[in-house]
Parts: structure tokens; C-alpha cells; sequence
């Protein structure tokens, strides 16, 4: 088995897709850039969905914020983009 260097690759390539409208990859730049002041350019988001860069913790949030989807999902943890009512912490 290959050792890759994050978890979130694939999840984050389908939050793109998902969103609405699909986010390009640029568009994910400035939009994270905009709502979180960190710069995650294209060629650092290629690297990372092709399993090529590791992620911080705060690009995983800043990303999520970006994509409008529950980091969770970007994680792996659940299957919902976002978050229903009911799956809320306590």
C-alpha cells in the first residue's frame, strides 16, 4: 500500500464538484483567500488532490469554510457534505 500524504485529495475534488456552481480550482484559491486571509494557490491545491503536498489543520478549515461542506466530510468522517440539524454536537 502507498503512504499518502493526506486524507482529504479525493474529498476535496468532489466538494468542488459538488458545490454550486462546481468550483474551479481557482476560484477555491480566492475564495479561501478571501473568507480566510491563507493563500492556498492552484498548483498547491493540484499537489494536494494528487496526493503530492500534506495539508495544515488550518488549510483543512479554510477549505471547508471555502466549499461551504463540513470539515468532516473533507476528513472522511461522514458521507453529507454538510451537516444536517441533528448531527450537531451537543
Amino acid at each position: 500500500m502507498t503512504k499518502k500524504p493526506n486524507i482529504i485529495a479525493e474529498r476535496l475534488r468532489l466538494a468542488r464538484r459538488l458545490h454550486t456552481p462546481p468550483m474551479t480550482m481557482e476560484a477555491t484559491s480566492a475564495r479561501v483567500l478571501e473568507l480566510s486571509g491563507y493563500s492556498i494557490t492552484k498548483t498547491m491545491l493540484i499537489r494536494i488532490e494528487n496526493h503530492q503536498r500534506s495539508v495544515y489543520d488550518f488549510e483543512v478549515l479554510a477549505l471547508a469554510e471555502a466549499l461551504d461542506v463540513d470539515v468532516r466530510f473533507l476528513l472522511g468522517l461522514i458521507d453529507e457534505p454538510k451537516a444536517r440539524p441533528d448531527s450537531e454536537p451537543s
